[in-house]
């Protein structure tokens, strides 16, 4: 409960006064020292957080603590943000300022007096017995609970897939002992598929031995329960020896035994819902290779990426994908509940449709579960939207599990994972949006000099290694994920989970009496404005919002700004209604606006911590005129992506901008702009994007996805229209790439048709002295 609390308390400390060359409050030595105890402290806690949220049998103390510790998180980085933000209003007063400082080192005394406390409490808490999980029942349970003697799952269309994972097995290609994992979201299908495969008549002639093990149920995974589950299921076989004698307890024994019974045959071994791929090597050192053919496959929604398992040639993966409409529309009508003939379905049936396609995206899990509500009432129409509420609301998936899941992750992706609640359900999230908020939010830990945004795109591919998150669609220029999107059943589960912590709502203001809403707003860490059907919020206690976000449309609220970090598609009328209120903004480290107002700019440049300004703007028209932003944009230190709609320009910086990683649409003259390329001003050797309006006699030419090949550089480029521009733009470029700062490509400077100045038609690609000579003509 407390992970969400102390990860960004931590962030908070870490920025405001560990983070070198970012201090906003002069430390002595005595202050730095007290300020990287308390930091220990809480790196403490959290640690204790962590071990103690995926342990088994938690106690009530232990419960109570989590919740004691969230609490204190919550309320100490409360206390600690007012008082910083009291000293940095007060500058222009120094007696206030002074006072201030005072208080805020008086609360900093007290938030590591209170983290000692609960660290000292922690210790206590371990000494005390564990409460044992009586649902986890013996090492061997019923054996009919693991054996594939029962009447297997319809699957559904998945030809493909059942061809795919059966030509493995069947393959003579290799002899050698393979390993095959089916990977994929929970209600996906794996077992279903690893079922039907198992129990197809080529497979089950091909192989001499077949032994199904399930992981499933509350007892969870562990190495020793899957040895001996195998084993016993070996026994039912035709091993007399084994038979006769008992199942032995010691592990080592179990192994050989297993060896023995599999030694010399062609065996397949299928092992089902396992934790991870790894899990599987608990067991293959005790299952013998004799290169006869035989194979393992294992279901698992983990596919860990690392080490040896990266380059093990004897191992394939099969990745699940979600159904398409029409097939969605298959199972639902041939489901064993229903029995509908696809094309002769009830009326009602049909008018619904499209509804429980949409509803249930392709995961066939959701689409049974529907079926089978339906199955049993005479009004389908009154069930159905009794349902679609309950799905909307709750997820169809087992909760527990996903708790599990969730519970295992390490304490920087549990954050993160509740994060994905802010954005609205079944919606397409640009990777590039989530990972600058992740950032601004501080969820992102620095890692042996690593870029934070390459740290984030790592913890982005072990949600999608987790099966959590799902690709939506790749870049063409970088090859990088561009979209992803989490599927509606763990979203439900994802809002809850973070409503839970006392950190999250998500409004409809279509649904709340305007009065209520500041409210709830007032209760919450991430307050969210988009359409959904939950009609239910968990008000846990008071709280000032960090995070906004408006996907809806602008919602009359009435709330503190003053330790705001995310302000994000802002409408204009929202920021008119609380210009005042900018002034406060002193932890802003996001903002992204549809429109930009007269006083923004004071907000930008005196912002210290601001990492990325966003100016989306209305479409701009053919001939529009443009408006010219204020220089001062650039005072912000800690600036990093500015991007602006084309009806935004802006001058380019008179200071060093090392930190720019992304640069969208700034206004360059002639006059000046290569003075500052070559002055080193307006390009940093961070920048990875670049999108430019160049204006020269009134002609604008845009420059964009063009350098591809440099993995750093993902945009920077290409000319669209003709003329003396064309010119300018590659003498620009030549200087970049003198630099250092983009490569030498000489495609780029391929000029097709008649140019003015007298330089004449290349058609050839030209060597760099040409290209020198050529460029330094120009005027």
């Amino acid at each position: 409960m407390a992970c969400v609390a102390l990860t960004s308390l931590m962030a908070t400390i870490q920025l405001e006064f560990v983070q070198p060359n970012n201090g906003r409050v002069p430390l002595d030595d005595e202050a730095s020292i007290s300020i990287n105890s308390l930091f220990e402290k809480l790196s403490s806690l959290q640690g204790f957080v962590q071990q103690k949220s995926g342990a088994k049998g938690r106690g009530t103390a232990i419960r109570h603590l989590e919740i004691e510790i969230r609490d204190f998180a919550l309320d100490a980085e409360d206390r600690i943000e007012i008082q910083l933000s009291n000293f940095l209003l007060a500058i222009k007063n120094p007696e206030d300022q002074q006072k201030a400082y005072q208080k805020l080192h008086q609360t900093l005394g007290e938030a590591a007096e209170n983290a000692a406390e609960l660290l000292e409490k922690s210790k206590q808490t371990d000494d005390e017995e564990v409460v044992i999980n009586e649902s986890e029942g013996p090492l061997i349970p019923s054996l009919k609970h693991y054996l594939v003697s029962e009447p297997s799952n319809i699957m559904v269309g998945r030809h493909y897939d059942l061809r795919q994972v059966r030509e493995k097995l069947l393959w003579r290609g290799t002899w050698k002992l393979e390993v095959l994992s089916i990977v994929g979201m929970p209600g996906i299908g794996k077992t279903t598929l690893a079922r039907s495969v198992y129990e197809n008549a080529l497979v089950a002639g091909h192989f001499e031995v077949r032994s199904w093990v399930s992981m499933s149920g509350a007892g969870g995974y562990n190495q020793s329960r899957m040895l001996h589950h195998l084993l016993w299921t070996l026994a039912e076989a035709d091993d007399d020896e084994i038979k006769k004698g008992s199942i032995p307890d010691d592990d080592d024994v179990a192994a050989e035994q297993i060896c023995k019974c599999l030694k010399g045959k062609r065996y397949l071994i299928v092992l089902d819902n396992l934790p991870n791929n790894e899990a599987c090597y608990d067991i293959r050192h005790c299952l013998p290779d004799d290169t006869n053919g035989s194979r393992i496959v294992i279901t698992t929604t983990h596919f860990v990426r690392r080490g040896d398992y990266d380059d093990d040639s004897n191992s394939y993966i099969h990745n699940m994908t979600l159904l398409d409409p029409e097939e969605s529309w298959t199972l639902f009508c041939n489901n064993p509940f229903l029995k509908l003939k696809e094309h002769r379905a009830p009326p009602i049936f049909k008018e619904i449709r499209s509804q429980v396609v949409e509803i249930c995206e392709g995961l066939p899990h959701s689409i049974l579960v529907v079926a089978k509500r339906l199955s049993k009432c005479d009004n389908i129409r009154q069930e159905w939207n009794k349902v679609q509420k309950e799905i909307e609301l709750l997820g169809v998936l087992d909760r527990r599990a996903l708790t599990h899941t969730y519970n295992q992750l390490p304490q920087h992706l549990k954050v993160c994972f509740l994060y994905f609640g802010v954005f609205p359900k079944r919606s397409a999230i640009k990777v590039k949006l989530l990972m600058r908020l992740w950032i601004a939010e501080g969820f992102i830990n620095p890692f042996e000099g690593k870029e934070l945004e390459c740290q984030a795109y790592k913890y982005l591919q072990e949600f999608i290694d987790r099966s959590l998150i799902l690709i939506d669609n790749w870049s063409s220029s970088s090859g990088k994920i561009k979209n992803c999107r989490m599927h509606s059943a763990l979203h439900s589960f994802c809002v809850r989970e973070a409503q839970k912590e006392g950190i999250f709502c998500a409004l409809n203001t279509l649904q709340l009496p305007r009065g209520s809403i500041s409210m709830f707003a007032k209760s919450c860490r991430w307050l969210s404005f988009y359409t959904h059907k939950f009609d239910y919020y968990v008000l846990l206690r008071t709280n000032n919002p960090r995070s906004i976000f408006f996907f809806q449309e602008d919602a009359e609220i009435y709330v503190s700004f003053m330790l705001l970090r995310v302000l994000a598609f802002v409408p204009s009328s929202f920021l008119q209604r609380v210009p005042a209120r900018l002034q406060d903004l002193v932890f802003l480290r996001y903002l992204s606006v549809t429109e930009w107002f007269e006083g923004l700019d004071y907000v930008v440049s005196t912002n210290r911590n601001l990492q990325t300004l966003v100016v989306s703007g209305k479409e701009s028209q053919l001939g529009a005129p443009t408006f010219q932003l204020p220089s001062t944009i650039w005072e912000s230190p800690q600036l990093q992506h500015l991007e602006l709609d084309k009806s935004y320009v802006i001058d380019p910086p008179s200071m060093d901008k090392d930190n720019m990683q992304t640069l969208s649409w700034i206004k360059i003259e002639k006059a000046v702009c290569i003075t500052d390329v070559e002055g080193g001003y307006l390009f940093g050797k961070n920048i990875s994007k670049l999108n430019h309006t160049i204006k020269y006699k009134e002609a604008r030419a845009e420059v964009d996805d063009y350098y591809k090949t440099d993995p750093k550089l993902e945009h920077v480029a290409g000319i669209r229209e003709a003329g003396e521009s064309d010119l300018l733009v590659q003498k620009i470029a030549y200087q970049l790439s003198q630099k250092g700062l983009v490569p030498f490509n000489p495609n780029f400077f391929n000029c097709e048709g008649n140019i003015d100045n007298g330089f004449g038609r290349v058609t050839t690609q030209p060597n760099e002295t040409e290209i020198v000579n050529r460029l330094s003509r120009t005027k």
